[in-house]
């Protein structure tokens, strides 16, 4: 047995697995499906020395789905777009029940290592499972954590608990329930498959669905050259297609004065679409299944209003996301390091606040709290890049109300409507511009129509 089995350690650098990524058939996924429901019909009998729980050949199955297609590996970016940046923070809860930003310790969970952390944990939604592994070594540069792993997923058995240094042999191994292990790995278990059990299928489908395409392509995509000779004799008519044929790649062919050529094209009445529906079918169906919606993964909507609903829906499913990922960190990951000494106790993992908003919806918003509050212009600043100073409604100074071009006694309204001598602060009434007008002002200064200075 290895050395650093009995020391608390997992020698991640060692571990054995063979990878095959080549070649899958949705046969085999059925058969993996099949082996791994055997199990759990079995599972309550399972004992030591006996590898059961083995997801090896299912993950080379999501890895080649994930590694060569394309439209998922776009679906998996706009994911992780949502997952981490400055969205997340650690908070302490106040009084009034509200989570108040940490800023020292916030710059703590930021950074590569922590990225790792995050994606980890929302990866075993996809895979089913992460084992994350946290070295509490200190960067003396940064001062934040610079060694964290994710264990290679096909030497851990997630339902038993183990992790195998050669993959689908029992000895030698690290058993994840023994105490010295819990400090520093972190098993996420989602419980299930995950949801690539049900992309796998799809994108398998779909990658030989464009192979046929592209065979038919291949075959139907390029005319056919015709010639006629006037000659009878066999050879001359083979000299003629050899000629033709050599005229395909040299673009130059001299014939007789009777020889004719013309290129025929095939007539194929929309027959591509039964590779092509079926390709536009399994991209749907895998950006509603991990987004939520097919067009936050790019796709056109058909009707009126479509857009938003699907924002709407791709909304909650990201909530849904950031809420798996809260969990784990303040179940499983946060405590951890707390006991490492790296963060304070009492602190919690959150997301910041909701989505990002449209340009539309953030004018709508600040439209509205600014007939009710008092805005900085470094917020307006921030969101639209527009440099303000003064507000219109600002109670510390006057309008021009009537629009007369200058701020006078006349721009005073006095209650009951007569204008004249400054009134009381509490007697006067200011207005702003209409937020129409706002509106469009930020409205074309988002779109590039009106420049700023």
């Amino acid at each position: 047995m290895d050395k650093n089995i009995n020391q608390g350690k997992i020698d991640s650098q060692t571990l054995e697995s063979i990878f095959r990524t080549s070649k899958k058939t949705i046969q085999e996924y059925v058969s993996e499906i099949e082996r791994n429901c055997r199990y759990k019909s079995t599972r309550s009998q399972v004992v030591k020395g006996v590898i059961l729980d083995d997801r090896s050949r299912l993950i080379d199955l999501y890895e080649a789905c994930v590694q060569q297609d394309a439209h998922i590996r776009s679906v998996l970016e706009t994911l992780e777009s949502q997952i981490i940046g400055e969205r997340y923070m650690l908070a302490r809860q106040n009084a009034n029940g509200q989570y108040v930003r940490d800023v020292d310790a916030t710059k703590k969970i930021q950074g590569s290592q922590f990225i790792k952390i995050i994606k980890g944990i929302a990866e075993s939604k996809l895979y089913g499972y992460t084992l994350i592994e946290i070295n509490p070594t200190i960067d003396p540069i940064t001062g934040k954590l610079n060694d964290v792993n994710l264990i290679e997923r096909r030497n851990v058995l997630p339902e038993q608990k183990t992790v195998l240094k050669r993959q689908g042999i029992w000895l030698p191994n690290w058993d994840l329930e023994t105490p010295k292990y819990k400090k520093n790995y972190i098993l996420i278990n989602s419980g299930d498959l995950g949801l690539f059990s049900a992309t796998t299928p799809l994108i398998l489908a779909k990658k030989f669905t464009l192979a046929n395409y592209i065979n038919f392509s291949h075959t139907y995509g390029q005319p056919i050259i015709h010639g006629k000779s006037e000659s009878e004799n066999l050879g001359d008519r083979n000299r003629l297609a050899n000629d033709i044929a050599s005229a395909a790649t040299n673009r130059v062919i001299v014939t007789g004065l009777n020889d004719d050529i013309d290129i025929k094209a095939f007539t194929m009445s929309n027959s591509e679409k039964i590779y092509t529906s079926l390709i536009e079918l399994v991209n749907a169906e895998v950006s509603n299944l991990i987004l939520g919606s097919e067009s936050m993964a790019g796709a056109t909507q058909s009707y009126v209003g479509s857009t938003k609903a699907h924002q709407d829906i791709f909304r909650d499913r990201i909530k849904v996301y950031r809420e798996y990922i809260e969990n784990a960190m303040n179940e499983e990951i946060i405590p951890r390091l707390v006991a490492m000494g790296y963060i304070e106790n009492g602190l919690e993992f959150k997301y910041s606040g909701g989505l990002e908003m449209s340009v539309e919806s953030k004018i709508d918003l600040y439209d509205f709290l600014s007939d009710k509050y008092e805005i900085e212009p470094d917020e307006i600043a921030k969101e639209f890049g527009v440099v303000v100073k003064k507000q219109f409604n600002n109670p510390a100074g006057w309008n021009d109300i009537n629009d007369d071009g200058k701020v006078d006694d006349k721009d005073n309204v006095v209650s009951g409507g007569s204008t004249g001598a400054a009134a009381p602060a509490s007697r006067r009434r200011y207005r702003r511009r209409s937020s129409s007008s706002v509106a469009n002002y930020l409205q074309e200064v988002m779109n590039g129509r009106r420049d700023i200075r």
